[in-house]
């Protein structure tokens, strides 16, 4: 379950920070510190005294109390690493980056089950494995770039994929598109996408939430609770697009290589979304189309005008838009033509 130490927490430590910012745990740690995150902020290097400016522990049972770990270790390290941090120092919250689990094979399934059993008899929230981490307002817990300038009117993005998230990011910010928040589950070994948007619908506020949700989603594991909270969302006010990837057999494949994912039957999740009032996508492309749409301004008539440089692409936009109701009229005036 998502708790305020993963969204709002009072200290991180990085496992694996480095001072070589091309690897993940430099990166994040520089992204954490670049971010202005205000809180207590440690590391655990077992080589390192002094990463990035930031005293480093040789080991995380030297550490005080934190509240969120972001682990950036080697899998094999990484069991005895949130047992000692759960057990000892009242850890709550985990993001683990680190892939070798589940998406890998039966061995880093179960490792990554018995991760979140330790996580879930200290009542913690794990966020992973194999995933890029979380950004929102509070730190920007992610290895990757770019780092959008957030704002909490843009998006809330909720990714069974971390490079889907990057890309979706990296093709949007020219296009306009803002992000509020963005969370990458990938295996989503205790908190998978469901979750996340149960949380969204649970703390929506109006006055301050985006109202504009966008879902990346390999594998649908509890149907009822998405179909509750999107829809519970959608009366609230809030406009949601998804993509739902390995509907085919060979997409099911690389779901399951991917995150570990199984397959859902396209057309029950057509029905789903349909139901929920979802936008239902099939590409990247679509779903920042369908976000940008959802930014724009409420449309009161029925009448469009095409502005453009190219004609062809005007007369097919014309033919979209008159097959969809609207009314492209003639443009009349001494300067029309």
């Amino acid at each position: 379950m998502i708790n305020t130490q993963l969204t709002n927490p009072r200290s991180i430590v990085v496992i694996g920070g480095s001072n070589n910012i091309t690897k993940p745990g430099g990166k994040i740690l520089k992204n954490i510190i670049d971010g202005g995150y205000t809180g207590k902020l440690y590391v655990v290097n077992r080589r390192e005294h002094t990463v990035q400016d930031i005293e480093s522990f040789s080991d995380p049972s030297l550490l005080p109390e934190v509240d969120l770990a972001i682990i950036a270790i080697s899998s094999q390290y990484c069991l005895q690493t949130v047992k000692v941090l759960a057990e000892e120092k009242n850890t709550k919250a985990f993001i683990i980056i680190s892939a070798g689990f589940g998406e890998v094979n039966e061995e880093g399934k179960k490792l990554e089950t018995q991760i979140a059993g330790i996580v879930n008899k200290t009542g913690g929230c794990l966020i992973g494995p194999n995933c890029i981490g979380l950004l929102n307002p509070v730190y920007h817990g992610v290895f990757t770039s770019p780092i959008p300038e957030l704002d909490p009117k843009g998006c809330d993005f909720v990714s069974s994929s971390g490079a889907t998230a990057v890309f979706i990011m990296e093709a949007g910010i020219p296009l306009g598109l803002r992000f509020a928040n963005v969370f990458s589950i990938g295996n989503g070994a205790q908190t998978c996408v469901e979750d996340v948007i149960q949380y969204m619908d649970e703390t929506h506020d109006p006055a301050v939430s985006s109202s504009t949700k966008l879902i990346y989603i390999e594998d649908i594991r509890y149907p009822k609770r998405l179909l509750k909270h999107t829809s519970s969302l959608i009366r609230k006010g809030c406009k949601i697009a998804a993509i739902k990837s390995g509907s085919t057999e060979a997409g099911s494949r690389a779901a399951a290589s991917h995150t570990g994912a199984i397959a859902n039957s396209e057309m029950a999740t057509r029905a789903l979304f349909r139901k929920a009032g979802i936008v239902y996508c099939t590409s990247r492309e679509e779903l920042i189309s369908a976000a940008s749409v959802f930014t724009y301004p409420e449309l009161k008539g029925k009448n469009i005008a095409v502005i453009t440089h190219a004609g062809g692409s005007a007369v097919m936009l014309t033919d979209a838009l008159s097959k969809g109701g609207l009314k492209v009229p003639p443009i009349q005036g001494k300067d029309a033509d």
